[in-house]
């Protein structure tokens, strides 16, 4: 594979991730105004937990690109997971700190 095409495959890894985001955050939103009373506080959870909720489906799609070979791919949905992780982290905190003020 050619630098170009594994570069066009990294950026459409991190498409496909933003499409499972997406697709991830409609399910929260949906589940919470199906529980009605707990709605609130499922979307806090989800919110916050969402680390733990994008490993539900980073994983699977990850070795399912390996068993498939097309490393470019896998590489985005890495490297856009790594990045959602981190800005959840950093926001996760900086909410959790508005607290003690």
């Amino acid at each position: 594979m050619s630098q170009r095409n594994e570069i066009l495959g990294v950026f459409l890894g991190i498409l496909l991730l933003i499409g499972m985001h997406i697709f991830a955050i409609l399910a929260i939103v949906l589940l919470s105004f199906i529980t009605g009373i707990y709605g609130g506080q499922i979307l806090i959870i989800g919110v916050f937990g969402f680390f733990l909720w994008q490993l539900l489906y980073v994983i699977p799609v990850t070795l399912w690109l390996k068993r498939r070979q097309q490393y470019g791919l896998m590489k985005g949905v890495i490297i856009g997971a790594v990045i959602t992780a981190l800005l959840n982290g950093g926001c996760s905190l900086l909410f959790s700190f508005q607290g003690f003020r």
